[in-house]
């Protein structure tokens, strides 16, 4: 309990973090920067209420956005099952009000709270359908490239050869 508590005052110390009544409950407010593409953290969340805003490659060219989760939602899960950077980053839209459930503490949360563990399991289901998803438009782009740069060599090929035939043509040979 003291490594919860102690991580608690550490987090809330971030941009965003009002540290309320329940250590296990937090306060971000809008455009707040909850968890960061590529960060590692230790915790995931339930969003009590308000929404947040779920990107790839958020403030970045090619920044896409994944959705919207809000009330009775949870993220962050990949955090906390597999200790791998976070996958996307999350954003506060609008004010938000999480509950943070470290890895330590997620079976007791379970236990305590057994619809929560359908919750997660469809939410990890979820997410990965749509990163399959954007996976698949990856791939799609990738392909529709490739086919027009080889329809572009093709192209250049047969201006050569034609270069070539007008070429050889115009000196008689």
């Amino acid at each position: 309990m003291y490594e919860i508590a102690e991580r608690t005052q550490t987090v809330s110390k971030r941009k965003g973090w009002r540290k309320m009544e329940n250590a296990s409950m937090l306060e971000f407010h809008a455009d707040d920067i909850i968890l960061k593409e590529g960060g590692t953290y230790e915790e995931m969340y339930k969003i009590i209420s308000g929404s947040v805003a779920v990107y790839i490659r958020y403030g970045e060219k090619e920044e896409h956005l994944i959705g919207i989760y809000s009330k009775s939602k949870c993220f962050g899960e990949t955090n906390v099952f597999s200790s791998q950077p976070s996958i996307y980053t999350v954003v506060a839209y609008g004010d938000v009000c999480l509950m943070r459930i470290t890895k330590d503490s997620l079976e007791e949360f379970i236990r305590r709270n057994p619809r929560n563990a359908i919750d997660i399991m469809q939410n990890m289901v979820h997410t990965n359908m749509l990163m399959q998803k954007n996976i698949d438009l990856l791939l799609d782009d990738i392909y529709e490239k490739r086919d027009i740069n080889k329809r572009r060599t093709e192209e250049m090929k047969d201006k050569i050869r034609q270069y070539r035939m007008n070429g050889f043509n115009l000196l008689g040979v």
